[in-house]
């Protein structure tokens, strides 16, 4: 998982950075101490964002990793600044020209750390705070289902291997209002572990998950219980669980257990028979 080992030096840098753009040290100030969101297939479309009532901000919304803002016509608007949950200006916008509407990159790049809560939107002209909103970002992930490529070979598998049908995707549903980033997939008691005489197997991945659905494919085996060198002995499996973990950049891990009914001896034919989503893990990814 991908950590900012140095918040504090990340938070001083941004500041810097926002201060060398011309950027006056009065509004960095203010801004502050006025307390007042394999392959892959995504579905989701811009998510609107509940805001208190404001007579400035006419429109919030999280489009993939943008976060949108439009403000209203008849407001003259300079700046718009974005404050993270710790008080700390985490970035700012300036509306030239009578622009109403600019955004903020969330999560844009892999290597931030970006935490969740509340944050407050502050419009500003010149010196002057001219209004104030607040805004919760967060992401909050579910795996709802875990398909076998056996049973769903309609689905769009990479078929180039030649054990592609032991292969294994996730859907995985993001309910807050941010995208999350999925760094791993750990498939524990899986068929294809117990072949290796192992406990779970994993699988990295780099999949951006959006507000919505998102279908995960796995990046190699999960169901297999046959071999280059021997096939896996079913002589004392019965009715296994098989669990999978998702590891994610923002929120918490979230678990899916199948049961995986194992034939008899060496045949070792297997089949699913019960399966539901577990309650989230406690380990939290990185905010």
């Amino acid at each position: 998982m991908t950590e900012d080992t140095h918040p504090d030096e990340s938070r001083i840098a941004r500041r810097s950075v926002l201060a060398s753009l011309g950027v006056g040290t009065a509004l960095l100030a203010g801004c502050t101490s006025n307390p007042v969101s394999g392959p892959s297939t995504n579905s989701t479309d811009g998510t609107g964002l509940s805001v208190e009532e404001s007579d400035v901000f006419s429109a919030v919304e999280m489009n993939d990793e943008y976060l949108e803002i439009e403000v209203t016509d008849e407001t003259s608007i300079e700046f718009i600044n974005l404050v993270d949950p710790e008080g700390e200006l985490y970035n700012q916008q300036r509306l030239k020209n009578g622009e109403t509407k600019t955004s903020f990159e969330v999560l844009g790049r892999y290597e931030d750390a970006f935490p969740t809560g509340d944050y407050k939107l502050i419009a500003l002209q010149g010196d002057e705070q001219i209004d104030t909103t607040t805004i919760t970002l967060e992401a909050d992930c579910t795996i709802t289902d875990v398909l076998w490529a056996a049973e769903n070979p309609d689905m769009d598998w990479d078929t180039k291997p030649s054990d592609w049908e032991t292969y294994a995707a996730v859907v995985i549903e993001n309910t807050g209002t941010i995208p999350s980033l999925l760094t791993e997939l750990e498939w524990t008691e899986a068929p294809v572990a117990k072949l290796q005489s192992k406990g779970s197997q994993s699988y990295y991945h780099e999949t951006r998950l959006p507000p919505g659905r998102t279908t995960v494919y796995s990046k190699g085996s999960v169901y297999a219980t046959n071999g280059a060198v021997h096939s896996l002995d079913c002589s004392d499996l019965e009715t296994e669980p098989l669990t999978v973990t998702a590891t994610v950049q923002v929120g918490s891990n979230p678990s899916y257990t199948q049961q995986i009914q194992y034939g008899d001896g060496k045949s070792c034919e297997i089949s699913i028979v019960n399966d539901s989503a577990d309650e989230s893990t406690s380990s939290e990814g990185e905010n």
